[in-house]
Order: structure tokens, then sequence, then C-alpha cells
């Protein structure tokens, strides 16, 4: 088993994690980047080829821990989005609504940019579209607290409530490897 830690380390956003076993590769979270020492991190390509993720699990529908989801899907990632029935819903209209944002705030850039006769470091286009966040939101598939979710042969999540928000769970991964059993826990916040 391998954990990497893509965000929400030494910054509050950000929240993404990596765990690979054979045969399998999932993520928990993919959360924008908000402090402003770290917004560049939103525009850099994933650590990881998306289209080789099997699933992302998501924790909660804050924008730091589901944010960067329509790029995440518009760069190849097709697994499902597994997550609570509240969380899923929620994320829904956060992740809407952030894309609708992300393409005010380009246009405004675009604006000003050409005002004061300058560009930024970034393009002067959304991060994600409205379009993008509609075609992350088929993947999304609800589970159940405290239900077994088979990942893979040796790899099984538990969704525990987690208080936080609406839907917001800790997630519980049981993984069998040659040397035994193994138990990591992603809390969330």
């Amino acid at each position: 088993m391998k954990i990497r830690f893509f965000g929400g380390i030494r910054q509050v956003t950000g929240s993404s994690y990596g765990l690979e076993t054979p045969g399998l590769r999932i993520f928990v979270d993919c959360g924008l980047f908000q402090e402003r020492p770290v917004l560049d991190r939103n525009w850099e390509p994933f650590a990881f080829a998306p289209a080789e993720v099997d699933a992302l699990l998501l924790t909660h529908a804050h924008l730091d821990h589901c944010g960067r989801i329509p790029r995440l899907v518009a760069q190849g990632f097709s697994g499902p989005i597994l997550a609570t029935e509240a969380t899923a819903d929620l994320a829904r209209i956060i992740l809407l609504d952030s894309a609708h944002i992300q393409e005010e705030d380009a246009e405004f850039k675009r604006k000003r940019h050409r005002k004061e006769g300058r560009r930024g470091p970034h393009p002067e286009i959304p991060l994600y579209t409205v379009d993008d966040a509609k075609a992350s939101l088929p993947l999304f598939e609800t589970v159940t607290y405290d239900a077994p979710v088979r990942l893979s042969r040796g790899v099984v999540a538990h969704f525990r409530d987690a208080g936080h928000i609406l839907g917001s769970a800790m997630i519980d991964l049981e993984v069998r490897e040659d040397d035994g059993p193994k138990r990591v826990v992603f809390s969330g916040d």
C-alpha cells in the first residue's frame, strides 16, 4: 500500500490524497486550493494521470475537498465518485456555483487585463466551466453510512458519519495485503 499527499498539507485547503495497492488506485478528495500563496497549484497538472484513477472517494462537499473535481474529469477521470447522498447533492450545487464563479472571474480578468494592458500568470480562462461541472455530475454514486463498499478484492471502504457538515464522512479503508490487513482512516477535516 502506498499513500500520497497531493494537497491539504502545509496549508488549509486543497485536500487530496492517493492510495495505491496492486491493481487499484483511488483518491480521497480533490479539493480547490484557496489560500492566496497556493492558488497557482490549481493550475498545475495533477501529479497523476486522471484517466488511471479507479475511483474518487469524497469526504464532504466543501470546496476545499471537492472543488477540482470538474478539472479532474475534464482531464480524463471517468471512474465513480463515491459519496454519501447528502454530500453528492451538496457537491452538485457547489460545483455548478463554483464553475459559474470561475467563468465570471475569467471574464472580469480579461477585461481588467485588457484595460491595464497586461497579462496575468495564468490564461484568462476559467479553471473549469459550467459544462465541465455538469460533465462530472453523472459520475457521482451514493453510498450509505457504515455499509461496506468493495473497491477491489482486497480493499473495502466504510463511510462513517463525521458530523462536520450534512453528509460528511470519515472514510475507513480496510486493505488486505500479503503481510496482513491494514486500516487507514481519512477524517475529512
